[in-house]
């Protein structure tokens, strides 16, 4: 039964600590990131039904202009720029993102770029020519790209060639464009925190957003964290906690009622020599009190190391953020275990409604 526990516990924490590297991966680049970076293309279908405020009967593109210069004298707004955008792809060990980074035209546009978002370059050079790229270390350690290799090769063929390598919080990319190859384009906005939210700021401006239109600002960001990343890997995790569990349980009932049948006749002689029921029934349950805290922290000893050492063998080495201690999958494991003593309960009350006195043992 402690053996069951404990191998239930680290299984289950092990499992845990390798689905939240998406949660741990996706962090930076869904939640840090578009605090101060984000991107928009309007359709001109939008932009002709909209009453643009300041150009209301004006055409597509002097709405589009009025929204640009409007964006431009927020407080907190440093730069706005009509550019390419490619994608960085990061794997973690259930589900990938891509995240999207803008292509400048110079190498001066690329440096405020980087400073803005506080990435810092540790190797190689900056771009100064079309089709350059430096990569977000973790983004490259985790494609396996090294300097001079094409990036992303397999999604944009040999079109953008890794120069340099950057280091940020939130995985930072930059680089040119290759004028031979259209990888997309959208407004760049560099801004702060306050500013994040373009949604609202298009409906102040009177925009009225549509299917076409493209939005990727914080708050669509924290959405796609919360629903397509937090939220997803949370009910997974406990599917398979409820699932082990189950099994753990069903195993623990039937042993446990079969260990309580080989004892009926020594609690028939407790009963025999002057314990009361309650008497008995409080040494059973520290008995298993024993039990499920010997294979608790077992459990627990076995997880952490078990984590750290997957961590530090498999998952760095791949280029896979991870983190191995979670106090609350703990407390929810330790909650799941009492759940279990609970459900032991009612062969422990059914032995305990069967003691009387030692004439049983003849029975």
């Amino acid at each position: 039964m402690i053996s069951a526990l404990a191998l239930s516990f680290a299984v289950i924490y092990i499992v845990h600590v390798l689905l939240m590297t998406s949660v741990e991966g996706f962090k930076p680049m869904l939640l840090d990131y578009p605090k101060k970076v984000g991107f928009f293309s309007l359709s001109e279908k939008t932009l002709e039904k909209s009453k643009v405020r300041g150009a209301e009967n004006g055409d597509a593109a002097e709405k589009e202009q009025a929204i640009v210069d409007a964006l431009r004298a927020k407080e907190g707004v440093k730069d706005v720029t009509w550019a390419q955008v490619l994608q960085a792809r990061y794997q973690a060990v259930i589900g990938q993102w891509s995240e999207e980074f803008p292509l400048y035209t110079s190498t001066e546009e690329i440096e405020r770029y980087l400073k803005h978002t506080g990435a810092k370059l540790v190797r190689g050079r900056l771009p100064e020519a079309d089709g350059e790229v430096v990569i977000a270390s973790m983004v490259m350690k985790n494609q396996k790209l090294e300097i001079g290799d094409w990036f992303s090769k397999d999604s944009f063929g040999e079109n953008f060639r890794i120069v340099g390598e950057v280091e940020s919080d939130s995985m930072v990319s930059a680089g040119m464009p290759n004028h031979y190859y259209n990888c997309g384009t959208y407004y760049v906005i560099q801004y702060n925190e306050a500013n994040g939210n373009l949604g609202e700021f298009f409906t102040e401006m009177g925009v009225e957003i549509g299917a076409a239109d493209v939005i990727y600002d914080l708050p669509a960001h924290r959405r796609h964290f919360r629903e397509d990343c937090d939220e997803l890997i949370a009910g997974v995790v406990n599917a398979i906690s409820a699932v082990v569990m189950f099994f753990v349980a069903v195993t623990m009932l039937i042993a446990y009622v079969s260990f309580l049948r080989n004892r009926v006749n020594e609690y028939c002689l407790y009963a025999s020599i002057g314990y009361r029921r309650w008497e008995v029934y409080g040494m059973m349950m520290r008995e298993m009190f024993i039990i499920f805290g010997i294979g608790f922290l077992i459990g627990f000893a076995l997880a952490l190391p078990s984590a750290w050492l997957i961590q530090t063998v498999v998952l760095e080495p791949a280029g896979i953020v991870s983190v191995i201690w979670y106090p609350g999958m703990i407390a929810k494991l330790g909650a799941i275990m009492l759940l279990i003593l609970g459900l032991l309960q009612i062969p422990v009350l059914v032995s305990i409604r069967r003691i009387k006195t030692i004439d049983l043992v003849e029975d």
